[in-house]
This record gives C-alpha cells, structure tokens and sequence, in this order.
C-alpha cells in the first residue's frame, strides 16, 4: 500500500472518530434545530444553572442560555425549540429531577384562547422554588420535642427498674400463695361459684328490662329531636358561620394543644416522688405478705397433719375436682384479661363562649361488645354561682375542680363495623347516659345527656339537661378533630364548640415507645 493511501485512511477513520464524538457528547450547529429565545425572572432560581434542560409540559424542549441579576431579581434566558407554542399565559416554575436531581425550568405552556407568545417576549407568570428548609427545621423542633419525652420516660423507668422488679418478684410470691389459699378454701370457692351462678339467672332476668328502659330513653330523644327540627337547623347554619370563623382562630387552638401537653409533662415532672413513695408502699406490702406467709406456712403443717375440719375436707375427692374447674374458670378469665384492649387519650374542646374544656381518657375494652371508659376533665366554665356583697352589689364567681367520668358501654353491631353503643354511668361527676352511632372506623356520632340537677348552676331555676350532640371524624393516625352543639336544651346556654386530640391504643403506644428506644413490657 502506497504511503498517500495510508495517509488518506488514517484522515478518514480520524474525522469518522471525531465525527461520532461530536454527535455523541455534544451539539453540532449544522444539526441542531432552530430554537425561540423568551425570558423570566425569578426572586430565587434554587441552584439553576446555565445549559440546564428546559422542558415544556413535561416534554424536554431546551436549554437555559443565561442567568443575569436585574434589580435584586434573577433573569433567566432559555430557548426553546421553533415547533413549540407557548401562549399568554405560560407559567414558568423551577423543578428538580427525583428528590437531589439537578434542576431544570419547567414551563406550562398555556391555552390558545390567550394568544401566542411573540418570540423575546416575557414569560410573566412564574412560581417560586418550593422551600424544604423551613420543613426541615419543623421536623427538627418536633424531633427534639418527642426525644424530650422520651428521656423523661425513660429517666423514670430506670430509676425505678430495681423497684418494678422487686414488684413483680413479689407478685409472683403472692400468685404462689393465693393458689395455695384456694385449695385450702374449696368449700367456699364452691359456695362462690353457686352465688355466681344465681347473680346471672337474676341478671338473664333483669336485663331485658334494662333494654326496654333504653329503648324507651331513645324513643323520647327521638321525639325531643323532632320536636326541636327548627332549633336544630339554626344550629347547623351556626354551625358553617363557626367554621369561617375557625379558619382563623385554628392556629390559637393548635396553641392551646401545645400548652395542654407541656402541662402534662410537667404534671409527670411533678408527680415523680409520689411514683416513688407508691412502689416503695407496694414493697412494704409485699413484706407483710411474706409475714403472713410464714403464719399459712404453721397453718398448712397442722392441715398436713389432718387436724381440724380443714384438714378433713383436703381428702374429700369431691370438693377437689369442684376447686379444678373453679380453676379453670380463673384460667379463662385470665384470658379474657390477655385480651383486653386498652386506649389511651388526651385532647381538647373550645366552646362558643370563649371557655375551653381539656380531658385525660382511659378506655379498657374487654370484649368486642363492653368496653369502660375513665376520663379526668379540666372545664373552664367550672360551677358558676353568685356573691353578695356588703353594699348590694352582686357578682359571678365560678369554681374549678377536675371532673371524672366513669361510664359502662355496650356495642350493638348492626352489619359489618357499623354498630349502636349505649353508654351509662358518671359524666363529669354527674349522673349520664350517651348514645354512639359508628357508621365506619373514621366517624362516630354521638350524644350524650348529662347534669340533671345541674350541679354547675345550682342558683339558675327550671334549668334543663345539658344535652351535646357532635360528630367525631379520625384524620390520620391517632389525631382526631370533632365538632357539635353544646347545651341543646337551654336557649340562653345553647351554643357549638369543635375539639381536637389524640388516642393511643395499646399496640400503638408499644411501637412508639419501642421506636425511641425506651423498655416497654
């Protein structure tokens, strides 16, 4: 091969080479398409950069050509390709490629009926870049929040773990004991037993009864509902008045949300020495268990040796196996109690008037259909009565004392998880009855009636009921909101309030407490 041949072929596969670098890592002139020049400016770009992608309804349709400051603003200069429209009014926003992707000018590109956009012209409507650092820093303060908590939890757990220990060691002792106790007594477990069994032939008495009263309450609360239609509707349009008006009073009860949980981490704070004196109570307890003990210990070698009536009936076969299924009744009871559900709540309540009510909730559910319910309220409008004073004049005093509410509660499963709940006992220290109905695990009626003498205005005559009915909707998780009218029965009282709050159940409170690491049984 001739010396210009080898020459020429080394030329060509040289420009072939530089050819296909050129068409693969970048742009060639005479290829590239023709392109329209717009701008926009922007108080902030967020790291965009120039030859950074320009994509046009989601769809990549050039490139950035310049970024210039222009009066405290940022110019962005960006070509697109000539076969793309954009009209009036386009908008222009910054976005990012996946979460820590580069960013790129996104355009929407807007309808005809606006008229099209002149090439140079100004893309006038434009969006800010989306600010993640203030939501970082709300994590963080709401992080250091719960890690707060959880070494106050967890402070007191260790500084009680020797106690707790002892606690459950001595238990144990006491377990062993008692089921010594009850082979001694299987004469009486067996007396207890027939009793037992009459209390539930009396109740398979009595307890329809009970249901026709229920039903009979219900019948004339129906009959209050319709005769009171009109009231009800003008508590409805108060209702949409109050919910304006919540829009801007939301952010002060978020506050007092807060306000109620430092309150009640102080009030653990607080009480943290009468959680000490309690176990050290329960210590001295055991010890005289163990005393006692000793004396069933003398007792036993006397049964042992077949002296008294006691030791006598030890050999009765009878009397034996009478005690074994006793014992099987407590070793199905105790899995009752391995089943039983327990909730765990706190929230709040901001009524019309400007008072507000704040309650601790205890909810233990031993079955599907029975469940018991503990509250501790706290009610700023308290008992309200008037003073006389020496020159005649007369004015309102109110007192404030924590309320309790100690009900019973009965499910009454309709089809599916719909179900009736009737609810009887104390509310807020007074006598109560309230009515649940659950149409799906997010929403709950309800009604309660309540303060028949009206012990929190014993100076105002003819006074009725408080009668509320609310409606309780779960947002996400634990957190519920829950809104409804207020003292229904009384024109002067009647008013609405709406509430928030959180409720644990038990499974819930194991996995949060787990997941910061604190010892949970």
């Amino acid at each position: 091969m001739a010396r210009e041949v080898k020459l020429g072929v080394f030329v060509l596969v040289t420009a072939f080479a530089f050819a296909f670098l050129i068409l693969t890592f970048g742009e060639v002139p005479l290829l590239k398409p023709k392109a329209k020049e717009y701008y926009a400016y922007f108080e902030d770009v967020g790291g965009l950069s120039v030859g950074a992608e320009v994509r046009v309804a989601g769809v990549r349709a050039g490139t950035v050509r310049d970024l210039t400051l222009e009066e405290g603003k940022v110019r962005v200069t960006f070509q697109v390709r000539e076969d793309i429209r954009i009209y009036r009014d386009a908008r222009a926003y910054i976005g990012t490629l996946g979460l820590m992707g580069d960013k790129y000018l996104g355009i929407v590109p807007g309808s005809p009926q606006a008229g099209y956009l002149a090439e140079g012209e100004e893309v006038k409507a434009t969006e800010e870049v989306a600010d993640t650092d203030r939501l970082v820093r709300e994590l963080t303060r709401t992080a250091e929040s719960f890690r707060e908590v959880a070494e106050s939890l967890k402070e007191v757990l260790e500084e009680n773990r020797r106690s707790i220990r002892e606690a459950i060691r001595n238990l144990r002792d006491l377990t062993d004991l008692l089921r010594q106790v009850t082979e001694e007594n299987r004469e009486n477990l067996k007396k207890l037993i027939d009793q037992m069994a009459q209390l539930t032939e009396n109740l398979n008495t009595t307890l329809p009864e009970a249901v026709a009263s229920v039903d009979r309450l219900a019948d004339q609360l129906s009959q209050i509902a319709g005769e009171n239609r009109e009231d009800i509707r003008r508590v409805v349009s108060s209702l949409r008045d109050v919910s304006e008006d919540l829009k801007e009073d939301l952010p002060t009860l978020v506050s007092n949300l807060n306000s109620l949980a430092e309150n009640l981490s102080g009030i653990l704070e607080e009480n943290r020495e009468d959680i000490r004196v309690s176990v050290r109570n329960l210590a001295v307890v055991t010890e005289r268990l163990r005393t006692s003990s000793q004396r069933l210990d003398k007792i036993l070698e006397k049964i042992e040796s077949g002296e008294g009536t006691i030791g006598k009936l030890v050999h009765d076969e009878e009397l034996y196996e009478s005690v074994t299924k006793g014992a099987r009744l407590f070793g199905e009871a105790g899995e009752v109690i391995t089943e039983t559900q327990i909730y765990l709540g706190f929230g709040g309540e901001l009524y019309s008037g400007g008072d507000s009510k704040g309650f601790i909730s205890l909810k233990i559910q031993p079955e599907r259909s029975t469940y018991y319910l503990l509250e501790v309220v706290g009610d700023s409008r308290g008992r309200v009565y008037t003073e006389q004073l020496i020159d005649g004049q007369e004015i309102v005093k109110k007192e404030f004392k924590p309320e309790f509410t100690l009900q019973v509660g009965k499910n009454f499963f309709l089809w599916g998880d719909r179900y009736f709940t009737v609810r009887a006992g104390l509310k807020e220290s007074t006598g109560g009855v309230g009515f649940d109905f659950v149409p799906s695990r997010r929403m709950r009626f309800y009604t309660d009636v309540w303060d028949v003498g009206r012990k929190d205005r014993p100076e105002e005559e003819n006074l009725k009921p408080l009668l509320q009915v609310g409606l309780q909707l779960r947002l996400r998780g634990p957190v519920y909101t829950r809104f409804g009218g207020d003292d229904l029965l009384n024109d002067r009282l009647r008013g609405v309030f709406i509430g928030a709050g959180l409720e644990f159940s038990e499974e819930s409170l194991k996995y949060l407490l787990g997941g910061l690491g604190l010892p949970f049984p």
